[in-house]
């Protein structure tokens, strides 16, 4: 992220005081922004620093939002990120198979690889969803297991 502001404020200073800018250095910021962005989101649930409706989860309990947090990634995040992989496949593959550049000139080459952190992004919210399920409902089993047979208090006399 540091490399972004240097870029942008470099970009800036460039092109209002000195009067240059170089395109390709504009586009160089989109290519970061889109790494960064689309990485974050994976990384903001797996430090379930994400955004969610306060509003239920907060009235719930600590099973109560286990619960929220699986169907959530089961029923919302899952599926749409397998969509979002599915859609955006072609789309990234006929940018890279045509070659695509930057219709401006003294853009940068390859275009197809902002497309792909879309993919690169919703694989990670796709995996990072997936082990969420399993790891909320590893934690949900052990909640509902009950012992088959308790432990006796050996130290108590007969």
């Amino acid at each position: 992220m540091a490399a972004l502001i240097l870029l942008v404020f470099g970009n800036m200073a460039a092109r209002y005081l000195m009067g240059f800018g170089a395109v390709w250095l504009q586009e160089l910021e989109w290519y970061i922004l889109s790494l960064s962005v689309m990485t974050a989101i994976a990384y903001a649930m797996r430090a379930d620093e994400h955004v969610r409706v306060d509003i239920f989860s907060s009235r719930l309990n600590r099973k109560g939002r286990m619960w929220l947090d699986m169907l959530t990634m089961t029923l919302v995040a899952v599926p749409v990120a397998i969509l979002v992989l599915y859609y955006t496949w072609p789309f990234v593959q006929t940018s890279y198979v045509r070659g695509e550049r930057s219709p401006n000139a003294g853009g940068m080459p390859w275009t197809f690889l902002p497309k792909a952190m879309i993919l690169l992004g919703f694989f990670l919210i796709l995996s990072e969803s997936i082990r969420k399920i399993i790891s909320v409902g590893r934690r949900l089993s052990f909640h509902y297991r009950r012992p088959a047979n308790p432990p006796r208090n050996r130290n108590h006399a007969a």
